[in-house]
């Protein structure tokens, strides 16, 4: 079962967040308290791993909460909703036990209020499953004609309950009663205790849901607890303090678990313990590559105190086998800290593959290489094909390559509180936007100059553009960008000269030019030897559009389809006047507007644009790419 999307109400800073879709691996971004936090500890409150019920005194909108007590909305808050999609190994488990058919959506809806437990709605076709029973059991030459008014599986039962009574002249059961009692034992059977569809089905169901498992900066352990005071009250008592609970969760996991010091056995418990100092230390490493020489040591130590007492002490510890020392864990660095924490509260989910993850700011701490690491590490081998949602400000945790998992969360204020954004491009807010604008650049300077074979282009919008429709082609195997050439987006058409001038001496640079290129310079540059003549290209070669821009590549209908959902316009190709390019004629309409926002709402919806678009809008693409790759130079 997979989560398909959740939608968080009156928790915190959200009033309604509206619908936050999810992916396998989905980036939340906001600014602080924009209300990442609240998303995601709103959704672990729905079916947490751990016990974590829900404060309404707490959580509930302190400005709202008297207003709502009084209209009674209060009683009857939602904080937390969820879609989920069944599998086709559950779906094939349930049509196997209540027929084909018996839901009319393979998706369950689960929710908690601020009182009571998780439920769960489904979209049951009853009439379906009578029919699917009826088939299977019920013998219709002897019953068709008293079941035909059945609709549900109630009345179903109510009907048979009704014939089995029946008896003969002879007070002898009717051929009717007994093949109507058979089929009432193997409704019942179908049904079990509840003799109702909604509650068998709930009863298969609710185990599939995942459950979650939350980590934040607070979960993290300390280097030293007090065995006595802290850490054995929390193993049957919950702490609040979530670095001492932390500990305890260890220990059980650890597989000590004591309950009194004195009578505890100190040499199988320290036994324990190295084994899964060891395990920690492997998983650790496989993870983390900023030092490969740190081995983990969690401990039980004596410690003899002034009064002539002994304490006991459980400790965490780091061996630098560079360095030939140990210190506590809480005296290495913040990062690597959170890095040992998560691994060891994640390994007692370790099995638990129906799971999402949710981890709150994860890695804030960490050098941005470290970061990038750890994103790796999310992305493969810690989730296992988990579903994962983590929140971020940093521009090292997002993926250039995968914006369209990003979420955008912002405050609006007290009227309309903590918002959910699906599209990115949708937002904007600078500041909100910064991380995945500096991700962006990030990206862009870090493959600048690797390698001779670059392509220039104007700005982001062609770099999109192209990058997408070469992933696109090349799924089809047709003409894609190999993998060792870099599409640098100059940032404006008049920077394309500069940056032929800072580069061309140094890198044989392929150029796309479009409308709006200042050729004379280029002109210039091609003369003073900086750049080859045939390395420069421009979009109108592909088009039948003088001055062309990357957007001119499209078929105009298919464009403004995009600029349409993008801008929340309806413009119709026929209000377009003129055959010059696309964008000026939806501007001599409409007014300017941001093509980098048309081109962010294609990226995040590329996969539901590629099936719409025309064999000959595809055809201009690959030429173009076709073009660009054979005047690169040749392949080191």
């Amino acid at each position: 079962m997979r989560l398909k999307f959740f939608h968080v109400r009156v928790f915190r800073n959200v009033i309604d967040s509206g619908r936050i879709e999810v992916a396998d691996s989905t980036c939340i971004v906001g600014k602080n308290e924009a209300g990442k936090s609240s998303v995601i500890e709103a959704l672990h409150r729905l079916n947490p791993a751990k016990p974590c019920p829900l404060d309404l005194l707490d959580e509930y909108p302190r400005w709202l909460k008297k207003q709502h007590e009084i209209s009674g909305e209060i009683e009857h808050a939602v904080p937390i909703t969820a879609e989920f999609v069944l599998s086709d190994d559950e779906l094939a488990t349930l049509h196997g036990k209540f027929g084909d058919g018996v839901l009319s959506s393979p998706t369950l809806t689960a929710f908690r209020k601020y009182t009571g437990d998780l439920q769960i709605q489904l979209r049951i076709d009853d009439a379906r499953f009578v029919k699917w029973f009826s088939d299977q059991h019920v013998d219709t030459r002897l019953l068709g004609t008293k079941l035909v008014n059945a609709n549900n599986a109630q009345q179903l039962l109510e009907m048979l309950t009704a014939v089995a009574t029946e008896k003969s002249d002879s007070d002898e059961p009717t051929p009717e009663a007994q093949a109507a009692k058979l089929a009432m034992v193997e409704l019942e059977t179908v049904l079990g205790k509840s003799k109702t569809l909604a509650a068998a089905l709930d009863r298969l169901l609710r185990p599939l849901i995942p459950k979650t498992f939350y980590f934040s900066q607070y979960s993290q352990l300390r280097g030293r607890y007090n065995l006595a005071d802290e850490v054995i009250p929390a193993l049957n008592n919950p702490s609040t303090d979530e670095e001492i609970q932390a500990a305890a969760d260890f220990l059980k996991l650890a597989k000590v678990a004591p309950t009194n010091v004195e009578t505890w056995d100190f040499e199988q418990s320290n036994a324990e313990l190295e084994a899964i100092s060891s395990l920690l230390t492997r998983m650790v490493r496989a993870n983390w590559k900023q030092n490969q020489h740190l081995k983990l040591a969690v401990k039980i130590e004596p410690e003899r105190q002034p009064d002539g007492k002994t304490e006991r002490y459980l400790q965490f510890r780091v061996e630098d086998t560079r360095h030939d020392f140990s210190n506590r864990l809480d005296r290495r660095s913040t990062g690597f800290r959170w890095f040992v924490s998560f691994m060891a509260s994640f390994f007692e989910f370790q099995k638990d593959k129906n799971l999402i993850l949710l981890l709150d700011e994860p890695g804030l701490s960490l050098h941005a290489r470290a970061q990038k690491d750890l994103l790796d590490a999310i992305d493969t081998n810690l989730t296992g094909g988990r579903q994962v949602i983590y929140t971020t400000h940093s521009p090292f945790m997002v993926r250039t390559e995968s914006l369209g998992r990003v979420r955008i969360v912002e405050d609006k204020g007290p009227d309309l509180g903590a918002v959910a954004t699906n599209d990115a491009g949708t937002t904007s807010d600078p500041d909100t936007l910064f991380p995945l604008q500096a991700a962006l650049g990030y990206d862009i300077a870090q493959n600048l100059f690797i390698g001779n074979r670059n392509i220039l282009l104007e700005g982001t919008s062609d770099f999109i553009f192209l990058e997408a429709f070469s992933s696109h082609l090349g799924s089809l195997g047709r003409a894609t960008f190999p993998t060792n050439c870099r599409l640098l987006p100059a940032g404006g058409a008049t920077n394309i000269p500069t940056f032929i001038a800072l580069l061309g001496g140094k890198l044989d640079i392929v150029v796309m030019l479009d409308g709006n290129a200042q050729r004379q310079r280029i002109d210039a540059a091609i003369a003073q030897g900086r750049l080859k003549a045939s390395n420069v290209l421009s979009v109108e070669q592909f088009c039948q559009v003088k001055g062309a821009d990357i957007e001119d590549l499209f078929d105009p209908g298919e464009y403004l389809a995009i600029y349409n959902e993008a801008m929340k316009q309806s413009l119709q190709v026929s209000e377009l006047k003129g055959e010059d390019r696309i964008v000026k004629r939806i501007e001599r309409v409409a007014g300017e507007f941001d093509h980098g926002r048309v081109a962010a709402h294609f990226l995040a919806h590329q996969h539901e644009i590629f099936p719409k678009l025309s064999a000959e809008t595809l055809k201009r693409f690959e030429d173009a790419i076709a073009s660009l790759v054979k005047a690169l130079p040749p392949a080191p």
